[in-house]
């Protein structure tokens, strides 16, 4: 999710962090034990080989979605996405999907401030049906009761709407941006059509997703936003999820020089992280939440926020990482505040595009 986000700024050895997790303890904050089972997550784990993944076999993998990736591509999506669909029919579970991403960019008669030039589109495969999900990415978080920034509530969600009318408008599908309700979303003229949406939220991504249960019939509309605002060469990901190895393989034949790379989560004890950030090094990175608290426990007098406390290791060490969906007091304000809680300096970094 898009948040509000901040994470400490020196690395920090294990002990640290545990140390860390003592301090905000004795602020009366619900710290996740050394020694309790959770889910520890790991992302940008590269490989060579797909049987690499058996480096995580000291622990249980709850979860895991393989990643190929191709930075320099600039093929054809509509072949490209079809003989995906093909070798999914030779192979589908009922568990297992999976879904191509490409950039697209809001053309430049579009005016944004607050957002990303450079936006997001998936075309994805499961068992029971297909879709088309189209996201953008503000540059900047407008939650509404922020005090100064209600000003550009408008000029924020506004811009949402113009660059999802953009994206409509290439893919040719029976899909209208309504604002009936007093805030923007995206709605159909098909009865039963269904279509889920996070982008009126005050964070993000920001997004929309189209499903059909013909798979097929969304090839050519993918294809063609791709064709009309997608940029050349571009960064390509094909995401799959819930597959056998051997399946896998064959899907790895569609793509031979895409890159490989694997992310989900283990069950784990929080004092295996470092354990689990060896084991996906060296660019790798495990994660884990520590806490999930309201901040009126510590600010009585301040805007309610929810904020969730996690920790991020790699073969360099640790960050700490927090995440509000909004500031519960000025962004400077809300900055120091941390500060002091954590006892160390903190930046903020709002997370990426993916």
């Amino acid at each position: 999710m898009r948040e509000h986000r901040w994470e400490t700024q020196a690395s920090l050895r294990f002990d640290e962090v545990v140390r860390l997790c003592r301090r905000l303890e004795a602020a009366r904050l619900p710290m996740r034990s050394v020694d309790r089972l959770g889910a520890c997550y790991f992302e940008e784990f590269w490989v060579d080989r797909l049987d690499e993944i058996t480096r995580l076999d000291p622990w249980p993998i709850e979860e895991i979605t393989l990643i190929e990736s191709d930075e320099t591509w600039s093929g054809d999506f509509f072949v490209l996405a079809g003989q995906h669909h093909e070798r999914y029919r030779e192979h589908v579970t009922m568990e297992a999907y999976l879904s191509l991403s490409h950039p697209w960019r809001i053309p430049s008669h579009v005016r944004v401030v607050l957002h990303e030039r450079e936006a997001m589109c998936w075309i994805g495969f499961r068992d029971t049906h297909g879709f088309i999900r189209v996201r953008v990415v503000p540059t900047e978080i407008v939650t509404p009761g922020e005090g100064e920034v209600d000003v550009r509530r408008d000029q924020w969600v506004s811009e949402r709407a113009d660059a999802f009318a953009v994206a409509i408008e290439a893919l040719e599908l029976p899909l209208f941006v309504d604002w009936s309700e007093g805030l923007p979303m995206v709605g159909s003229a098909e009865p039963g059509c269904r279509i889920a949406g996070s982008w009126p939220d005050a964070f993000g991504p920001c997004q929309f997703e189209y499903v059909v249960l013909d798979r097929y019939q969304l090839l050519v509309p993918a294809a063609r936003l791709v064709e009309r605002l997608g940029p050349r060469p571009a960064g390509l990901r094909t995401f799959l999820s819930g597959w056998s190895h051997e399946a896998l393989a064959a899907f790895h034949q569609l793509q031979p020089a895409s890159k490989l790379l694997y992310r989900g989560f283990v069950h784990a004890r929080l004092a295996d992280l470092s354990a689990i950030a060896d084991a996906v090094a060296p660019r790798g990175r495990a994660l884990t939440t520590l806490c999930e608290f309201r901040t009126l426990e510590l600010l009585p007098q301040a805007h309610e926020a929810y904020a969730v406390v996690g920790a991020i290791g790699d073969r360099e060490g640790f960050t700490l990482e927090i995440r509000l969906n909004r500031r519960p007091l000025p962004a400077n304000q809300t900055s120091a505040w941390l500060e002091a809680l954590l006892g160390v300096p903190v930046v903020y970094t709002p997370l990426g595009l993916y």
